[in-house]
């Protein structure tokens, strides 16, 4: 008897391991690290996770909130990051350039910085650099979860570039989305009319690129984090190092091809208004990466959408402001009856 409690001990704890750490499930043609929260039999939301950044980024709390309010929580690294398929390999160039001095490698990011960005300071999408996927592509690794999961329609909750791709969702697979979320997103960083970023990212972005190629990657996590906070909430370093540690041990490849997937996918402004599902924006006002204007645009333009503006918050998700978000994201969820 003792051993056959032994045993069940045993067996619930790796069960429990398992569900912490989440599972790889070979999906439209890569494996897609994933993870699951929640009671299944509940209404499914489904959150994507932005450019450079894996799944770890979304805070416990608020993964925890939006349970605890009754849904079934669904996350996963999106391909070329975390645990899921790198699609991308470092170029031979970019290895040969980290063996380099620093300032050498600091003239090399200058040069780069040149073609990053257009006349108007926006990011350069004339002339996308060659991609091996595109949006639609990264769509579809979420719609594969949520069949593999035996989802007909979920929740769809975008960060950044994660909202660029629910957007595509939204778009091309409407009936798969019960509800559309956007969080500090664009329709297309080229819409016309629509600003660039601020000054103090495209400078801790540059930092960070040196940083990267010194092989410093928590460093260059830090300096964009600090970056990218808002005046409202106080940048925690020491807090920030501890969840950076947690993306870098999920995996971070700063050699992905997401950016120039972003590149290579069509703007989505001219078809915002075939966006007919409940559709709720999320930006902050002093958003230096996406700045404000192009989540108002997303509001504006998308027919009925909702909008939740938090005031002296920059390219984050605060976890001051989790409880009231998971809030907000409940009541907005609860507008489709499943």
């Amino acid at each position: 008897m003792r051993k056959i409690l032994l045993l069940v001990g045993l067996l619930s704890a790796f069960n429990l391991f398992a569900e912490q750490d989440g599972q790889i499930s070979e999906l439209n043609g890569i494996n897609l690290w994933w993870q699951d929260h929640g009671d299944p039999k509940h209404p499914a939301v489904l959150l994507i996770m932005g450019l450079n950044s894996n799944s770890k980024v979304w805070s416990e709390q608020l993964v925890q909130g939006i349970v605890e309010e009754g849904f079934y929580v669904i996350v996963y690294d999106n391909r070329d990051i975390g645990k899921s398929t790198w699609v991308t390999d470092e170029p031979a160039l970019i290895s040969f350039i980290k063996a380099l001095p620093t300032f050498l490698i600091e003239a090399f990011v200058d040069g780069i910085f040149t073609f990053i960005f257009d006349e108007a300071g926006r990011f350069n999408m004339a002339n996308p650099a060659p991609a091996e996927y595109d949006l639609n592509d990264m769509a579809l690794d979420g719609l594969s979860l949520l069949d593999q999961l035996q989802v007909e329609k979920a929740h769809i909750v975008g960060a950044s570039m994660g909202g660029m791709i629910a957007q595509v969702m939204a778009l091309n697979y409407p009936d798969r989305v019960s509800t559309l979320t956007a969080i500090m997103s664009t329709p297309g960083f080229d819409t016309p009319g629509l600003s660039g970023p601020h000054r103090v990212f495209k400078d801790a972005m540059k930092d960070s690129m040196v940083l990267n190629f010194l092989e410093q990657e928590e460093e260059a996590l830090v300096v964009i984090e600090r970056a990218l906070t808002g005046s409202r909430f106080a940048f925690n370093e020491t807090l920030f190092r501890q969840e950076a540690r947690k993306r870098l041990q999920q995996g971070i490849n700063t050699a992905n091809a997401q950016i120039a997937a972003v590149g290579a996918s069509p703007n989505r402004f001219d078809r915002l208004q075939e966006i007919r599902m409940p559709t709720l924006i999320v930006h902050g006002t002093e958003d230096p990466l996406i700045p404000i204007d192009h989540g108002l645009s997303l509001a504006e333009n998308i027919p009925n959408a909702a909008k939740m503006i938090l005031q002296g918050v920059g390219h984050e998700i605060p976890e001051a402001l989790v409880p009231p978000i998971a809030t907000r994201l409940s009541v907005h969820f609860s507008q489709v009856v499943e």
